[in-house]
């Protein structure tokens, strides 16, 4: 059944099924219950009580009626009335005067008779006796419809309504989940594929269906593919320009070098502008040439930096760099030993690139704040600088290839915001996240969070 409307209606459509088999059910039980139950004397065992009565009264006189009709419940003595010769009730109670054109009609001639009285069908019984005058017996065999539909809803309609709750509720629970967790699983993909997993396919999850959410998540895996593929091909082609730019590079270089041999007079200043675009360039080269093409593109960590001595060491690295604005590097740690698996000078180069634009974008005489805290599996090393922060709006987009902040920043200053997408790809290859946020006390706090890696002795 590949229609999702066909499955709503028929899900409708046995719950409502299964709702009135739930209300037959329950009348069939009020009918037929225990014979035992007081309910019962206003049915059959009624009449057949009242028969019982009339056979030995007949034998033994009115007395022995008017005694079984003194000690007969309420409801009894409000259905059944015996009559004497004169007209009275044995019991003195006034007789409605409805009955009264049934109880003329009994004689010996025509000893029962059947008639609505106030819509609940009553019948009247001539009773000879042997020691006396005769009776007139008056039973009121059932209620009117409208009573009959008050009863039954009165007495059943709480069970009728819970087993209906119930029933209905399973049902509309096993469709709702059913329609619904291929919605979630859709879902869940979406947010999975927004954060760069483009990868990741939803039809395996939904394989044992074959309705429309099927076909949509087959779209969806498609579209993915071909945006995965897009992006792929972009990256490639950025690459492929990039290695193909070495070339040129290259001999540019080495033509400056010879140029700066020859001691030309008077082009020293323009041999140095040349000289800081052509390393600007390999810059841009190296960065773009380090980012992966895909997310398959990863090697095992197979090596071990101790965190505390990496920090200390890239800040005295950064010192002169930090001197030149005359900037302070404050690193604050716990003095543990904190082992982070890691790649080569991957990790290294990460935090080295985060450190470098917190001095970058810190103002003259301010500082940058390096902070080491450890828990149980992991380490977090906050790096917060001192400069104007980011909107609040761009603090996730920071992390995108080729994203800056400001369009109007320099060559000099501004790079081309390949750095954090670099890092923010690192620390997850690495098992860690990264995150950042402005401070309240200073400017961009950038977060890392790394699992700690625990080597016993055995």
């Amino acid at each position: 059944m590949r229609s999702i409307f066909w499955k709503i209606f028929f899900g409708a459509w046995i719950t409502a099924m299964v709702m009135v088999v739930a209300a037959i059910y329950i009348t069939h039980f009020g009918e037929f219950g225990d014979p035992r139950q007081e309910e019962r004397w206003e049915g059959p065992a009624l009449f057949r009580e009242v028969m019982r009565n009339m056979r030995i009264t007949r034998r033994h006189g009115p007395e022995q009626f008017q005694h079984w009709l003194e000690n007969a419940p309420k409801k009894v003595k409000r259905r059944v009335y015996a009559v004497d010769q004169q007209g009275n009730d044995i019991l003195g109670r006034p007789v409605p005067s409805s009955m009264k054109p049934l109880i003329e009609s009994l004689d010996y001639r025509n000893r029962e008779a059947h008639k609505l009285i106030n819509k609940k069908p009553t019948v009247g019984f001539f009773l000879p006796l042997r020691t006396g005058d005769p009776l007139r017996i008056v039973l009121v065999a059932g209620d009117s419809k409208e009573g009959l539909l008050l009863r039954f809803l009165w007495r059943n309609f709480w069970p009728m309504l819970l087993l209906s709750m119930i029933a209905s509720g399973v049902a509309c629970y096993w469709l709702a989940r059913y329609l619904s967790r291929p919605l979630d699983q859709l879902r869940a993909a979406t947010k999975r594929v927004a954060a760069g997993e483009l990868d990741y396919r939803v039809t395996p999850s939904l394989k044992s269906r074959n309705d429309e959410l099927t076909d949509l998540a087959l779209d969806f895996d498609s579209m993915t593919a071909q945006l995965q593929g897009s992006m792929s091909e972009q990256r490639r082609l950025i690459k492929d320009v990039s290695h193909e730019l070495r070339s040129p590079l290259a001999r540019l270089q080495v033509a400056l070098a010879i140029a700066r041999q020859k001691h030309v007079q008077g082009l020293d200043t323009e041999l140095d502008k040349i000289g800081k675009a052509a390393d600007y360039l390999e810059d841009i080269i190296a960065d773009v040439l380090s980012l992966p093409i895909s997310t398959q593109e990863q090697r095992p960590l197979d090596d071990v930096v101790e965190a505390n001595s990496l920090i200390d060491a890239l800040a005295e690295d950064l010192h002169n760099e930090a001197t030149d604005k005359n900037l302070q590097i404050i690193v604050n740690s716990e003095g543990e030993e904190l082992l982070v698996a890691t790649r080569g000078s991957s990790l290294t180069a990460a935090l080295e690139n985060i450190l470098r634009n917190a001095i970058k974008y810190s103002p003259e005489g301010g500082q940058v704040s390096v902070s080491i805290q450890a828990s149980t599996d992991r380490c977090t090393i906050s790096v917060v600088d001192t400069g104007a922060g980011v909107a609040d709006e761009e603090l996730q987009a920071i992390f995108r290839p080729f994203y800056r902040t400001d369009s109007a920043r320099t060559r000099e200053s501004g790079g081309i915001g390949l750095g954090l997408a670099i890092a923010q790809r690192t620390i997850l290859h690495h098992g860690g996240s990264i995150s950042a946020q402005n401070s309240a006390e200073a400017g961009l706090c950038v977060e890392i969070k790394l699992p700690l890696l625990h080597i016993t002795d055995d």
